[in-house]
């Protein structure tokens, strides 16, 4: 388990559980599950977000948690999990190839942020 980053699910308790006043039951049935076990599953850190998850929960919070929100929080605890996970020799096995000079890292912000807004949900 990441020790700099939580594990997505723990935020159903303080997001969506708390604020609705709902069991864990109560989320699975309003998610369409007819068993708690993936709500606990994912409390537990046990599940991941997929974007399918990630779309109904964006439903069932009305779109106040949007999709690209679930499914950031997994990516950063993939990221903090593959941190952990590789070795810093396995690390340094990998050479770095010779981009050129068009790429810098402002290129890639750019990129990353054009890509943000073509991911943003149309109201």
């Amino acid at each position: 388990m990441s020790k700099t980053v939580s594990h997505p699910g723990t935020l159903l308790e303080s997001l969506i559980l708390e604020p609705g006043g709902c069991s864990q039951s109560q989320l699975a049935r309003q998610l369409g599950f007819n068993q708690p076990q993936p709500v606990n599953e994912l409390i537990k850190g046990k599940r991941n977000i997929t974007p399918k998850m990630a779309l109904l929960l964006e439903r069932v919070t009305d779109g106040a948690y949007p999709v690209e929100f679930w499914l950031l929080a997994q990516m950063q605890w993939d990221v903090a999990q593959a941190r952990e996970s590789v070795s810093p020799s396995r690390v340094a096995l990998v050479q770095a190839l010779e981009l050129g000079a068009a790429t810098s890292k402002d290129d890639a912000v750019r990129s990353l942020l054009e890509l943000a807004q073509q991911l943003e949900p149309a109201h």
